[in-house]
């Protein structure tokens, strides 16, 4: 009967394993394939152009040096592995933030250049010349889209369709207004430098507006930062006035399960307050 009980018991550990094995390789080729494509398309849209493939080893290395280096200061299995996870989640997090700076960024370039071209038109110049013009004393990243915007316009492409290129690569609201605006002027091919002027004025207004709402909006960021980092504060104390109960945290496998559901619960606040904050944006 023993024998039989340790070959069961060997069978289930063996299943449970080969189970696990299975999990986890199919989370990671799913991971990495996401991965791959997205961090492809934002790469690109960023005008870094690297090889993608290269960088999946080398973030699996990071990921299993980091868990390691978790498991080597806590002793913990679970923490290693949020570690571990943290960082094969993190590019993708630093990619989306980078892109939603850079268009930004253009916003923000968009009423001067805007006014620029308006000017332009109404001195005699084409839509195309009158970019060029604009290009020239323009920063990225206005330069390097609508630059692509006209090298992809000499190799063929219409003007509709390279400025419908131009607004999935910087998908947002006062683009979407410039795309259709040069579109107008590119199908009518009358002129639209009053029409210009008027959206610079009102994208300058919008921008305006939008920062107004980031300055009344910026207590609650803050405080949602103090609440965050108070539960880490507070542990910083407790190791210093109470190293015992401490330690239970830190030491045990009970106290890692507490700082794992602390880990989880700030990460579902913090995404709750970054969806509130938009709707309210």
């Amino acid at each position: 009967m023993a024998l039989l009980a340790m070959l069961g018991a060997g069978i289930s550990v063996a299943l449970a394993s080969w189970a696990g094995h299975r999990m986890v390789s199919h989370a990671l080729i799913q991971h990495r394939s996401l991965f791959t494509d997205e961090a492809s398309s934002s790469l690109r849209d960023l005008f870094v152009f690297v090889d993608v493939a290269r960088l999946w080893p080398a973030l699996i290395i990071l990921a299993a040096s980091s868990g390691l280096v978790a498991w080597l200061l806590t002793g913990s299995v679970l923490l290693a592995l949020i570690a571990a996870v943290i960082l094969l989640v993190l590019p993708r997090v630093l990619l989306a933030r980078a892109r939603r700076a850079r268009l930004a960024r253009l916003d923000a370039q968009l009423p001067e250049a805007l006014t620029a071209l308006g000017a332009s038109l109404r001195a005699g110049a084409s839509l195309g010349v009158g970019l060029q013009t604009v290009l020239q004393d323009a920063q990225a990243p206005l330069t390097q889209e609508f630059g692509l915007m006209l090298r992809e316009q000499r190799m063929g492409l219409t003007l509709a369709a390279a400025l419908g290129n131009l607004y999935q690569r910087m998908p947002s609201e006062s683009v979407q207004m410039v795309v259709v605006v040069l579109q107008v002027a590119g199908a009518t091919g009358g002129s639209v430098a009053g029409l210009l002027e008027r959206l610079a004025e009102t994208l300058r207004a919008r921008q305006h507006l939008d920062m107004k709402l980031e300055m009344l909006t910026s207590q609650g960021r803050l405080q949602a930062w103090v609440i965050g980092a108070l539960p880490w504060v507070l542990l910083l104390a407790l190791t210093q006035v109470d190293p015992h109960s401490a330690e239970l945290l830190m030491g045990t496998s009970r106290g890692h399960a507490v700082l794992a559901a602390v880990v989880g619960l700030e990460l579902l606040g913090a995404i709750m307050m970054r969806r509130i904050l938009r709707i309210v944006t």
